[in-house]
């Protein structure tokens, strides 16, 4: 499984690149996604009430439509959720944020070495991007190293 972090500041274009990289990706297997948040802002209606339920004291809470289902539990570091990622059988994971991580990075700006460590391409993302350069980045992430977990060893 690879595994990358698309860091930058707020409104610097991570979450778009995210989704054109997803559509790259799915021709190389399964994708999945850890968004860093700062709060949640959980506004449809099932999200409202499993966060209530989560509120209340519930360990943890499922919400499920036919379209989609979210999982709220107690907060976990994101070794515990790259792991927890991993048991979903997925090729690749995209990391939007997490920038005092380990793992390697692509930075959307102008970070110093010294402020974020690992970052293995740095570039100016306005929204859009030409299909080479997200071919580039796409193998960026097809030749990094296996990210080791315990479902790995």
């Amino acid at each position: 499984m690879k595994v990358i972090s698309i860091i930058g500041e707020k409104k610097s274009g991570k979450t778009a690149l995210i989704q054109y990289l997803i559509a790259y990706l799915k021709e190389y297997g399964k994708v999945g996604c850890i968004k860093h948040a700062h709060e949640l802002d959980l506004d449809a209606p099932i999200a409202k009430d499993t966060d209530r339920f989560f509120n209340a004291g519930a360990e943890v809470v499922i919400g499920a439509s036919e379209e989609k289902t979210v999982k709220i539990c107690g907060g976990k570091n994101l070794k515990e959720l790259i792991e927890e990622i991993a048991a979903s059988g997925v090729d690749f994971v995209l990391v939007e944020g997490f920038k005092s991580s380990n793992l390697p990075k692509i930075a959307l700006n102008d970070f110093s070495d010294e402020e974020v460590s690992n970052i293995v391409k740095r570039i100016d993302f306005r929204g859009k991007m030409s299909e080479e350069m997200i071919t580039e980045i796409v193998q960026i992430i097809r030749s990094l190293e296996d990210y080791q977990t315990f479902l790995s060893l």
